[in-house]
């Protein structure tokens, strides 16, 4: 399995949705004549149109039954503003919360479902990352005195880029407690979404603990929402040392 090391050191940014959010521009009328320029678009759930009419007397209207409904010209019908045809030089913003497919017309030039002067905007689902580890939990064994080596990749299978932070908890991981016996590299970083998995290095030091079984979580905390956090859990031993060589002799 190819590998590649998580970026130590990165300052994180958990932006929500609207904070990425864009706007685009559809010119009403003018040199276009009777049509919109562009007439057909693709935005991102939470994005912004701005409708500026160009010349002409026009306005913008959606479809019947469309998932985000709106009729602007100067401003928009029920926002304080006047969706009636205007050939004013005006400009309307309409942000689409929902995904699907949006037709719109004028109501002097056009027509509900396509007609005259009409377009349409494809409103998709914004990408979100998704975070996956493998394998799901942890385990090793040391004796007392000792430290044993261990690791798990980290991935991205979304198609955002994934920001994260790696602690560790005795309890659980929405409110970590730190386990001093853990010792995590990196502990921060970012994957690209189609990058290669990142590895992340484990050492379980065993050099302030008596010989037993131990559990613990790894907690992986990320901006792929429906996973926050993901918790690893961590299993360790450890063992009485061999007394018979312990001092490199066996009598």
């Amino acid at each position: 399995m190819r590998r590649t090391v998580l970026a130590v050191a990165v300052t994180l940014v958990f932006g929500s949705a609207s904070a990425l959010a864009a706007i685009h521009d559809v010119s009403v009328g003018g040199a276009a004549g009777l049509a919109y320029s562009p007439s057909n678009l693709t935005i991102n759930v939470g994005d912004t149109v701005r409708f500026t009419n160009a010349g002409g007397f026009h306005n913008v209207v959606s479809d019947t039954g469309a998932v985000t409904s709106f009729r602007c010209a100067a401003g928009c019908d029920g926002s304080g503003g006047n969706g009636n045809a205007s050939s004013s030089s005006w400009v309307a913003e309409v942000t689409f919360p929902t995904a699907g497919t949006i037709g719109f017309y004028c109501e002097i030039h056009g027509g509900n479902g396509g007609s005259g002067m009409s377009g349409s905007i494809v409103v998709q689902a914004a990408a979100t990352p998704s975070v996956e580890v493998a394998p799901g939990s942890v385990s090793a064994s040391a004796p007392a005195g000792g430290s044993a080596s261990t690791g798990f990749e980290l991935a991205n299978t979304g198609g955002a880029t994934l920001d994260c932070t790696l602690d560790t908890s005795s309890t659980g991981c929405t409110a970590p407690i730190d386990v001093p016996w853990i010792v995590l590299a990196p502990t921060s970083g970012s994957i690209a979404p189609g990058a290669t998995a990142a590895s992340i290095d484990v050492t379980l030091d065993a050099s302030s603990l008596t010989p037993g079984a131990y559990n613990a979580n790894i907690c992986v905390h990320s901006n792929d929402v429906a996973n926050d956090p993901l918790t690893l859990p961590v299993s360790f031993t450890v063992n009485t040392p061999d007394l018979i060589f312990e001092n490199g002799f066996d009598g």
